[in-house]
């Protein structure tokens, strides 16, 4: 992509963006963040590149004004995108929308805020590109920690055709959170390299995390679609220290634990929290892996009856430290979970060794 040039953007973004106008260098306002204003609606159009840029400049003095090394110093001068209207991305096969930053330490990702962002037309995303989000504010607020793209949202959000890559979240969901949710759909779409890289500067030695959702998560939603999708090379990890050359891994928090302790982590690829008749259908989960955690691709977590439904995956080459390939745990009594017959598992492993296909304390029906 260009370097210079473009349109820039500052407090707010909204009306209709179009090639002629990109590459569109988005600054942020004072406080780093750019709107979509209640009322109105963003509409980009096939072509269009969004340089989320803030100020690397302050960014980088942010970074000199401590030690180098340390986790925390790349907090200032990368934006946020806050959406209170309406957005509908609609890029073409031959001219996606590309949603990047050529800020060196990336772009603090996009947020919904529930209700507050209702009224303008549900989100459509198709044909994007979304990469380079680094939300690592450690420690800190669920905005600011989880999903680059997280969409706190009471209705349907729709992704199709498109590439989340290299993002990086600190608690849960690296690329895409759907919070609350309704009816949502993520169809055709590819997700690679995305983590969820936790860091816990006051982490003791032999403490656990909670983190989970290498690629995406879906929090307290239901009857979601995930169809289609490529899930490639995501990762989820944890560690403690306050300084990148010191860091010392740590374990994700598994079921049953003496502590008694629910809202865990896990999950190379996905996590759902609390689903509802959710389905996972003719996807590809390969080369995904969780480093000394439970679930090399899906964990399922605090299920009613028939929570989640996988129909036609393969699961290839997936790494876990601990559980199966699909971990489903804290069900209802019912049958929680439906893993057909036609899925395909094989090369996946738990520290090493073959793993089982589904692990936890679900009860599991195969049709």
């Amino acid at each position: 992509m260009p370097t210079d040039g473009g349109t820039v953007v500052t407090g707010t973004l909204s009306g209709t963006l179009t090639a002629a106008g990109s590459p569109y260098r988005v600054i942020g306002n004072a406080q780093g963040v750019v709107t979509i204003p209640k009322g109105q609606v963003l509409k980009v159009q096939p072509g269009v590149i969004l340089d989320f840029k803030g100020r690397p400049e302050v960014t980088e003095a942010d970074v000199a004004a401590g030690a180098p090394d340390s986790v925390m110093n790349h907090q200032k001068g990368r934006v946020e995108v806050r959406v209170y209207g309406g957005i509908q991305v609609s890029g073409t096969a031959d001219k996606p929308v590309l949603l990047t930053s050529t800020n060196p330490y990336g772009w603090w990702g996009m947020n919904f805020y529930g209700d507050n962002s209702v009224g303008e037309g549900h989100p459509v995303f198709d044909h994007m590109v979304f990469e380079k989000v680094r939300k690592n504010e450690y420690n800190g607020d669920r905005d600011w920690t989880r999903g680059a793209l997280w969409a706190y949202y009471p209705g349907p959000v729709t992704i199709r055709n498109s590439v989340f890559r290299d993002n990086v979240s600190a608690a849960k969901c690296g690329a895409l959170d759907l919070m609350f949710t309704v009816g949502s759909r993520v169809e055709s779409t590819l997700f690679e390299g995305n983590r969820t890289s936790d860091i816990d500067r006051f982490a003791q030695a032999g403490t656990s995390s909670m983190a989970g959702g290498g690629a995406m998560c879906v929090t307290h939603g239901r009857d979601s679609v995930v169809r289609g999708n490529t899930f490639r090379n995501n990762g989820l990890e944890a560690f403690r220290g306050s300084v990148w050359s010191g860091l010392t891994v740590r374990p994700v928090l598994a079921w049953p634990n003496s502590q008694n302790i629910y809202d865990l982590g896990g999950g190379a690829a996905l996590h759902y929290f609390q689903p509802n008749n959710d389905l996972i259908v003719d996807n590809l989960f390969e080369d995904n892996f969780v480093t000394k955690g439970p679930a090399a691709a899906i964990y399922v977590e605090d299920v009613g009856t028939r929570g989640v439904t996988l129909r036609h995956n393969r699961f290839l080459d997936n790494q876990a430290g601990a559980g199966g390939v699909v971990v489903c745990n804290r069900g209802s009594g019912a049958v929680e979970l439906v893993v057909e017959s036609d899925n395909v598992f094989s090369g996946n492993t738990v520290n090493g060794n073959p793993a089982p296909n589904v692990t936890g304390d679900c009860t599991v029906a195969a049709q």
